[in-house]
């Protein structure tokens, strides 16, 4: 069966909401009453899993338990599509996060867009504030100056290594 155009919109726009949504999150809730979960996300870690991967566990769960919702209850179909949107972009932000940026999963080749998202995920490990944003960070103008005055560099093609916590 091929999905609808309305379908189709609903995962789309569920895609894209979810960059806006993930930076209100990560700034107001993680950097937030949530950081005694994603402080180990800033300090080295020391296995394989950390206290902050139960974010991505509850994220997964009100979103499955969301679109089992749109599955059984037609009322509220809607939901199965945005569930798929926010899906994709959890998939998104796995391989982009977790694989590309710290090689929790795996090692990738080098790529430039991925490259200027790592630089980006770095000033905010580094620094502790902007950008919160993942797929679309903005860095702000003094971001970038105080980074270049204090000599900051990540070295290209590397795994983001913590250097303090936020």
């Amino acid at each position: 069966m091929i999905p609808s155009f309305g379908t189709l919109a609903l995962v789309l726009a569920a895609f894209v909401a979810m960059e806006p949504i993930t930076y209100v999150v990560h700034r107001w809730v993680m950097h937030g009453p949530g950081m005694a979960w994603h402080r180990s996300h800033h300090a080295r870690r020391s296995g394989r899993l950390e206290r902050n991967d139960w974010y991505p566990v509850v994220f997964a769960s009100t979103t499955i338990a969301a679109m089992a919702l749109g599955a059984l209850v037609p009322a509220v179909r809607f939901l199965l599509p945005i569930g798929v949107g926010v899906t994709l972009y959890g998939l998104a932000y796995l391989f982009v996060h977790d694989v590309y940026i710290h090689r929790r999963i795996g090692r990738l080749p080098t790529t430039a867009p991925l490259e200027q998202l790592a630089d980006a995920h770095a000033l905010h490990h580094r620094f502790g504030g902007e950008p919160y944003g993942m797929l679309t960070p903005v860095v702000p103008a003094a971001l970038r100056e105080r980074a270049r005055a204090a000599g900051f560099r990540r070295e290209r093609g590397t795994a983001l290594e913590v250097e303090r916590v936020a």
